[in-house]
C-alpha cells in the first residue's frame, strides 16, 4: 500500500517538469534562432535569459486557474506562432524594426497577412494546446505549492508586482529590447503602432530645374519600361524555358545588358535609385531633392525651344514613390488608380487580374494622344508575388500560387509563367513606341527593380539579402532611328559586357537626350554614382565602390543588410551575419566554396578595397558592431 502511494506521489512530482520547457521555452527559441554559438558572441545574452525566465516563472505562479492557465497560454502560443513564421521566411524575429517597416508597407503587408491568418490560427490553436497541457502538469506535479502561491497572488496583489518587475526588468539589463529574447522583442515591436499604419511617403513637387539645353537638334522618344520582381536567371529569350522570347522578336539589334544588378531587393530603394541615379544610403533629405528621370526630361529643350511629353503609366499605386509626388513634373500621370478606376485593394488580385496586360492597351490606346518627342515610364506589376498567370497559355506547369517550402517548384513555375505573359504585354508596348515614334529617334530601356528567391539563401521573394537571386536583373536598350551616335552604340556594346547597376541607366538615358554634359546638371551629376553606358571606359579605369542597400532614411526596411559592389566584386552582410562575405560576381553564390568570408578575404585585393571603402561609407555592420578591420 506504501508503495503505491509513493508511485503516485512519484508520478504527481514528475509532471512538474512541464514546468521546465515552460519557462525556458523562449531562451532556447533564442538561442535556436541565433546559432550556437550566440552566447560566445553576445555574452550579455545571459542577463536577458535570466529576464525571461523570472519573466515566465512569474506567469506559471500565476497560472493558478483554467481561465489564466487559458489567457497565458494562448499568450504564449501567439509569441511563438509570430516569431517562428516570420523568422522561417525573413530570418529574422519580430522587432520594433519589423514592424515599424510592416506599418510602413501596410498597404502591401495586409493582404499577406489576411492570406496567411487561417494558417497562423490553426498553429497558434495547436500550439496553445500544448501551452495549455505545459501549465496544467505543472501545477499539477505541486498542487500545494501553487495553491499557496494563488493565496498570496490575492492578498499581495502579486500580479501587479509581476508586471512592475516585467517594466524594470525589461531594456535595463543585457541588450536592449530590440536585441532581447523574442517574447521581449515582440512586446518591445507593439511600441511602434503608436505610429498608425499609413506609410510617411513624403509629398513634395518636382524638383526646379533650369532649363536644360540639349546638344541634339532632334530629342529622341525614349520609354523606360520598369518590371517587378523579375531576376535574370528566369528570364531568358530562347530555348525550351524561354519565358522572355517575343520581347526579344520585336527588339532585333538590341543590346543586352545580361550583368545589370540593382543596388536594393526592395521596390521602393530600387525605384529611387533607378530613377534618380543616387545611391540610396545617403541623408533622407538628400535622396528627396535629387532629380530624377521626370524631373530631368521636364526640363529638357530641343531646337527651337521644343520639350519632351512626359508621361507615366503603371500596374502599380501611386503610393510606390517614397520620394515625392511626380504629377508635377509629368504631363500625364496614370497610376492604377486612374486608368482602372479604382486600386488594387487585394494582393490576390496580381494573381487573377492580368494587370500589366490592361495597362498596354491602355497605353497603347493613348500613346497616340501623346506629343512627340516623349519620354515615357511603364511600370509593371503582374510578375510581383502572387503572380498572374494566364491559364490559357501557361507553358510551365505544374504551377501553384501557395507559398510553401514543399510546393515551391509549382510557385516557381507560376513566377515564370507570369513573365511569359508579361512578355507579350511588353512586346506590344513596345511595337506600340516605335509605332508612336514613326520616323524619329527612339529608345527603350528595360529592366526589373529587382529580383526574386525561390529556397536560395533560405529566402522566398525579396528583401531579406543582396544575394544575386535577388539583384541580379535583366536589362537591354533597344534603339533606332539614329537616336545613338555611331561611338555610342558601340560603347553600349563594349560596356554590356560589364557589371553595371541601375545607377548607370538615369545617367545613359540623360545621355541619350544630349544633356549628359549640360552645365545645369553639374550638381545634381556629381551626385550620381552611376556612368553613362554610352560613353568608352578606358580598361584600366574602375569606378568607386557603390553602396547598396535594404535600409534607408525613406524605407525602414525589417531586416538590416547591406554592402558595396565594385568592378567585380560585392561585399554584403546582413544582420545576423558576423562580418562581411565578400563575393565573386558572377559566381553561384549559393556554393558556400566560392564565397570569402570575414577575416580569410585579406587574400582578394578587391576584398581589401571593398571592406577598406565599406568603413567610410557604413561605420556599422548590420548587426550594430563597429566596422573594423579583421584582426
Amino acid at each position: 500500500m506504501t508503495d503505491g502511494v509513493n508511485l503516485r506521489k512519484h508520478r504527481t512530482r514528475a509532471w512538474a517538469f512541464a514546468a521546465i520547457p515552460f519557462v525556458l521555452q523562449f531562451v532556447l527559441l533564442d538561442l535556436a534562432l541565433r546559432g550556437p554559438n550566440a552566447l560566445l558572441v553576445e555574452p550579455r545574452l545571459v542577463v536577458n535569459f535570466v529576464e525571461t525566465i523570472a519573466l515566465w516563472a512569474l506567469v506559471l505562479g500565476l497560472a493558478t486557474s483554467r481561465k489564466r492557465r487559458a489567457i497565458f497560454a494562448v499568450l504564449a502560443a501567439v509569441v511563438l506562432a509570430v516569431q517562428i513564421s516570420i523568422f522561417r521566411y525573413y530570418h529574422t524575429p519580430v522587432d520594433v524594426q519589423v514592424v515599424t517597416s510592416a506599418l510602413h508597407a501596410w498597404r502591401d503587408v495586409k493582404p499577406v497577412v489576411v492570406r496567411a491568418l487561417p494558417a497562423f490560427v490553426a498553429t497558434t490553436t495547436a500550439l496553445a494546446v500544448l501551452e495549455y497541457g505545459l501549465l496544467a502538469a505543472s501545477h499539477r506535479g505541486f498542487p500545494q505549492w501553487f495553491s499557496s502561491l494563488s493565496s498570496l497572488s490575492s492578498r499581495c496583489r502579486l500580479a501587479s508586482w509581476s508586471l512592475a518587475a516585467l517594466v524594470l526588468l525589461t531594456g535595463f539589463f543585457g541588450l536592449p529590447p530590440r536585441h532581447a529574447t523574442p517574447d521581449v522583442r515582440l512586446a518591445h515591436a507593439l511600441t511602434a503602432l503608436e505610429r498608425g499604419t499609413e506609410p510617411a511617403v513624403a509629398s513634395a513637387s518636382a524638383v526646379a530645374l533650369p532649363p536644360l539645353l540639349s546638344e541634339r537638334a532632334v530629342l529622341p522618344n525614349v520609354l523606360f519600361i520598369l518590371t517587378e520582381s523579375v531576376r535574370a536567371q528566369d528570364y531568358l529569350t530562347a530555348g525550351a524555358e524561354a519565358t522572355a522570347s517575343e520581347t526579344a522578336a520585336a527588339t532585333p539589334g538590341r543590346i543586352d545588358l545580361p550583368q545589370m544588378r540593382a543596388i536594393s531587393s526592395y521596390t521602393a530603394v530600387s525605384l529611387s535609385a533607378v530613377l534618380t541615379g543616387v545611391s540610396q544610403e545617403g541623408p533622407r533629405d538628400a535622396v528627396l531633392h535629387a532629380p530624377n528621370l521626370f524631373d530631368v526630361a521636364h526640363a529638357a529643350r530641343a531646337r527651337g525651344d521644343v520639350r519632351p511629353t512626359v508621361a507615366y503609366y503603371s500596374a502599380q499605386s501611386e503610393t510606390v514613390f517614397e520620394t515625392k509626388d511626380v504629377r508635377a513634373a509629368v504631363d500625364r500621370f496614370a497610376p492604377v488608380e486612374v486608368w482602372r478606376g479604382k486600386d488594387i485593394a487585394d494582393d490576390a488580385e496580381y494573381a487573377t487580374e492580368p494587370l500589366d496586360a490592361d495597362l498596354v492597351e491602355h497605353f497603347v490606346a493613348h500613346v497616340g494622344e501623346l506629343a512627340r518627342p516623349s519620354v515615357v515610364m511603364l511600370h509593371l506589376a503582374s510578375t510581383h508575388a502572387p503572380y498572374y498567370v494566364d491559364e490559357r497559355n501557361a507553358p510551365f506547369r505544374p504551377f501553384g500560387h501557395v507559398v510553401t517550402w514543399s510546393r515551391m517548384p509549382e510557385l516557381h513555375n507560376a513566377y515564370r509563367d507570369a513573365i511569359f505573359a508579361q512578355d507579350k504585354a511588353v512586346a506590344r508596348a513596345v511595337r506600340a513606341f516605335v509605332e508612336h515614334a514613326g520616323d524619329a529617334p527612339w529608345m527603350v530601356v528595360f529592366t526589373s527593380d529587382h529580383g526574386e528567391a525561390f529556397g536560395e539563401h533560405g529566402a522566398i521573394h525579396h528583401g531579406q539579402n543582396l544575394f544575386d537571386e535577388q539583384v541580379h536583373v535583366p536589362g537591354w536598350i533597344a534603339f533606332g532611328n539614329g537616336a545613338l551616335t555611331g561611338e555610342q552604340a558601340q560603347a553600349l556594346r563594349d560596356n554590356a559586357a560589364r557589371f553595371v547597376t541601375h545607377l548607370d541607366v538615369l545617367p545613359t538615358v540623360v545621355d541619350a537626350l544630349g544633356l549628359w554634359d549640360n552645365f545645369g546638371l553639374a550638381p545634381s551629376r556629381s551626385a550620381m554614382r552611376g556612368r553613362s553606358l554610352l560613353r568608352p571606359l578606358a580598361p584600366a579605369e574602375a569606378r568607386a565602390p557603390i553602396p547598396v542597400t535594404n535600409c534607408t532614411g525613406m524605407f525602414p526596411c525589417p531586416l538590416n543588410t547591406w554592402g558595396l559592389y565594385d568592378d567585380d566584386h560585392k561585399l554584403v552582410a546582413r544582420v545576423f551575419d558576423g562580418d562581411w562575405f565578400c563575393i565573386a560576381l558572377g559566381g553561384h553564390e549559393e556554393r558556400s566554396g566560392e564565397r570569402i568570408v570575414g577575416p580569410n578575404e585579406s587574400s582578394d585585393p578587391a576584398c581589401r578595397r571593398l571592406r577598406d571603402a565599406s568603413r567610410t561609407t557604413f561605420p556599422l555592420l548590420p548587426n550594430g558592431r563597429p566596422n573594423r578591420s579583421p584582426p
